[in-house]
């Protein structure tokens, strides 16, 4: 029986709004430029997309090595393609205000996250298990408080804290531990089938959803419990699941 459960966030509860193409994208860009002037050795805006692009591109390599880059190493790195003298305390600021730009962005809540939560949490405790990027746990968090669904998640493991990137069986432990459910009473969905599908069995599920309200993608390794465009289907599918 299932007694707990646990989302992946990007592509499977919210997908970013306009505003982070608007406002956000260049708003970092704005935050290296004064940065590379800072620390006087002034870049171009080209310079410094072409410089974010290839830091954005490491971090995935690392993602795909299931390693986590810390936005202060994806800095470093940006600092280092832009030839900018390393400086610890301006690579941490500039991090920190690179991750705080994201608040002046929106979330887009996929097809049935807004009803699903709310009416899940009633009756399972609920976690988040996602891998994150510029954009950190803790700015997660607030944005998520900021449409009244924090509360309903009793555990979060974001992997820029956790360190664990998945499919790690640690992502996922971190947050079932917190919520006091073990790995064998618990279903996973999310949108990746490598990451959260075979992650998910990995780590001791035996349930796990495939999420395709944002993105249609096939299974490739582990078959899933069911394949889900809205998670008021999940509602529907919990109690027939035994």
């Amino acid at each position: 029986m299932v007694r707990g459960l646990t989302f992946d966030f990007w592509g499977t509860l919210f997908t970013e709004g306009p505003r982070f193409l608007e406002v956000v994208l260049p708003k970092r860009y704005e935050i290296l430029l004064d940065a590379t002037s800072e620390a006087g050795v002034p870049a171009s805006e080209e310079a410094v997309r072409e410089a974010y692009r290839a830091a954005s591109a490491a971090f995935r390599a690392a993602w795909e090595a299931g390693e986590q880059m810390s936005n202060y190493e994806r800095v470093a790195y940006v600092f280092k393609t832009l030839g900018v003298p390393f400086d610890e305390g301006l690579v941490a600021l500039t991090a920190r205000k690179l991750e705080d730009a994201a608040l002046e962005g929106d979330l887009i809540p996929l097809p049935g996250t807004l009803e699903a939560i709310p009416a899940l949490a009633e009756n399972y405790p609920l976690g988040i298990v996602s891998d994150t990027g510029l954009t950190p746990g803790r700015v997660l968090r607030e944005l998520l408080g900021r449409m009244d669904l924090a509360r309903h998640f009793q555990a979060y493991s974001f992997s820029d804290e956790t360190g664990a990137v998945k499919p790690n069986p640690e992502a996922f432990h971190h947050a079932l531990e917190a919520m006091g459910v073990e790995p064998a009473q618990a279903l996973h969905t999310g949108d990746l089938p490598r990451a959260d599908v075979d992650g998910a069995f990995g780590a001791g599920y035996p349930y796990a959803v495939l999420y395709t309200g944002r993105h249609q993608r096939e299974p490739r390794g582990h078959r899933p419990t069911a394949i889900l465009s809205d998670h008021r289907e999940l509602v529907k599918l919990l109690p027939r699941i035994r």
